[in-house]
């Protein structure tokens, strides 16, 4: 009997209620809670990053026959022709479709038909792309054209000949419907055939924006020309609008005028910006009311071709000429390479920080210039002025010769003053001139240009005086640089009055072929001749030369040498070679014309 009853009920209880318990509650549990948590927000944070590029594409344009040019309809990077204004007019074999694909909103322009395609000239393809040019290149952005932002137009061209007589005008509208053609530049093409120019701008309020391409075989600026061998065209794009453009006028004027002195003097010099990120380089384009080229906020500012060429001589009609703050005016002697003439003027930081241009910076100022003959009998004068609108100049430095014939860069240093808009002028001359009151010399090959930039303010303390070592009045005005200036020096004062006689003279001595690039067949004969690239700019005989040395102490005319030099003897037979006393030296010219046959000087 007390054996059966211990034996079963312990062991059932001990064995199930241990097992059961132990093998469910953790199974359940570490599983579905990891597994929830990990998988919802990583779908979250992935879904939206790629809004932030706004997903910008590039467009493609279609003809649109409401304005009878091409367009791109939707907003994106780029707008791109294509082969929509391909050739000219009804040019052979270069029919350019829909010609001349011109706003009819505005006016309407005829295309020339002279020539054949692609061996005269045409526009092959407009694009305009959102980004900017960086040290001579574009860099695209990837994002929208957007209202406010940056961005370039690049044109496809077939340019005749070497492409110095072709040049293309870049117009833009903020409205297509009702469009106000604004010069951004004139571009002379760079070289021969097909050709790439490009040209950046500051983009304006307004969603259907155009831009117009004029180009032309020689003639001046214009929205529509009419010359035989003249194409234009326009592209209407999409701009996307931007809210954040318009509220910003209101509260600059009440909210600036009290943080920003307290709490920026230090930085203000070099990143005070209108907008976000560093405005870097920027290319001049014409102001109407200045009558110059103007650059924006930048830390250079380039005139690229809005100054090349001079007044109207043949070949090189300057755009927008004279170019000049006050009433300065170009002489028309000559031809366009031949003669005297500013193609480019570029004012770059030197010193002072990597921001825009600021008040007290130092700059370094350079012009290219095409020098006459070897240069010896070309100077140019330096200036600057503190207020663009109502300038006085300043004269840097001192006169300085071409280094050289043909196309030379010469600089000069300033020191930015107080001053929001500011100007440099470059005032180049045959001879030596007379500057006058307004500081431009008046002779029938000189030529004067200015470039007008605008200047961040400097918070922090700035001195009032220039440095003398980079501004100063000319000593001498009308003494050539490379003369050693004394009162006694005869020899000296006869050169002075014989340059200013070169600059108020109307005629330039003979130096055989300089002054003319006919003989090059770069020329175009009556309109465009038949014969294709041939032609000449010179009408006149080319007399027989002699190379001829003169003995002097100071570096002579080209014109004295051939006056008064004498062939290779045994005195002069090389340029350099020792000659006499007191320092002489021969000094030589080769194309001296046939029948100056003059003794040796005696100096």
């Amino acid at each position: 009997p007390p054996t059966n009853p211990p034996t079963n009920p312990p062991t059932a209880p001990p064995t199930n209620p241990p097992t059961n318990p132990p093998t469910a509650p953790p199974t359940n549990p570490p599983t579905s809670p990891p597994t929830a948590p990990p998988t919802a927000p990583p779908t979250a944070l992935v879904t939206p990053a790629p809004t932030s590029g706004d997903g910008a594409g590039a467009q493609e344009a279609v003809f649109d026959s409401g304005y009878g040019v091409p367009k791109c309809a939707n907003t994106g990077s780029s707008c791109d022709s294509l082969a929509l204004l391909n050739g000219r007019g009804t040019i052979a074999s270069g029919n350019e479709p829909n010609l001349s694909n011109t706003n009819s909103n505005g006016n309407t322009c005829t295309d020339g038909n002279s020539g054949s395609y692609h061996s005269d000239e045409s526009i092959d393809q407009i694009t305009v792309t959102a980004g900017d040019i960086v040290s001579g290149t574009p860099v695209p952005t990837g994002d929208f054209i957007v209202e406010g932002g940056r961005a370039y137009v690049t044109v496809k061209l077939w340019c005749w000949g070497s492409g110095a007589s072709d040049t293309a005008d870049i117009y833009l509208t903020k409205d297509a419907s009702s469009p106000d053609w604004q010069l951004l530049n004139s571009i002379t093409c760079p070289g021969g055939g097909a050709q790439t120019i490009v040209q950046a701008f500051d983009v304006p309020k307004g969603t259907d924006q155009s831009v117009r391409v004029n180009f032309r075989y020689n003639g001046s600026p214009s929205t529509c020309s009419s010359g035989g061998y003249d194409d234009h065209d326009d592209l209407i794009f999409t701009v996307k609008e931007n809210p954040n453009l318009t509220p910003p006028p209101t509260p600059a004027p009440t909210q600036p005028p009290t943080p920003v002195p307290t709490r920026s003097p230090t930085p203000m010099p070099t990143n005070a910006n209108d907008g976000p990120g560093p405005s870097g380089p920027q290319t001049a384009s014409y102001d109407a009311v200045l009558e110059a080229p103007k650059c924006s906020y930048g830390t250079s500012c380039s005139s690229a071709g809005l100054l090349n060429g001079r007044g109207t001589i043949n070949n090189g009609n300057e755009p927008n000429r004279p170019n000049t703050l006050n009433s300065c005016t170009d002489g028309n002697s000559g031809s366009y390479h031949g003669d005297e003439s500013i193609d480019k003027i570029v004012v770059t930081r030197a010193s002072g920080g990597d921001g825009d241009l600021t008040e007290g910076d130092l700059v370094t100022i350079t012009a290219t210039v095409w020098c006459w003959s070897t240069g010896s009998s070309s100077f140019i004068d330096f200036y600057y002025a503190s207020d663009a609108s109502n300038p006085e100049w300043t004269q840097i430095g001192d006169r300085k010769p071409c280094p050289g014939g043909g196309q030379q860069t010469m600089t000069a240093s300033v020191v930015l003053p107080q001053g929001s808009l500011q100007a440099v002028r470059a005032n180049f001359m045959y001879g030596s001139g007379d500057p006058g009151e307004n500081r431009c010399t008046s002779g029938s090959w000189d030529d004067t240009d200015d470039l007008v930039i605008s200047v961040r303010p400097n918070t922090a303390s700035i001195s009032a005086s220039i440095s003398e070592a980079a501004v100063r009045p000319s000593k001498h005005d009308d003494v050539q640089g490379a003369i050693e200036f004394s009162a006694k020096d005869a020899e000296a004062d006869s050169l002075m009055k014989e340059l200013k006689e070169l600059n108020t003279g109307g005629v330039k001595p003979a130096e055989g072929d300089d002054g003319s690039d006919g003989g090059k067949g770069k020329g175009k004969g009556k309109g465009k001749g038949k014969g294709g690239a041939g032609g000449s700019e010179s009408t006149g005989t080319t007399a027989l030369a002699t190379d001829k040395y003169i003995c002097s102490k100071h570096a002579p005319l080209a014109s004295t040498i051939c006056a008064d030099g004498s062939v290779a003897d045994d005195k002069c037979s090389s340029e350099g070679q020792r000659c006499g006393k007191k320092g002489k030296k021969c000094w030589f010219m080769s194309g001296c014309p046939a029948g100056d046959d003059g003794e040796e000087s005696s100096e």
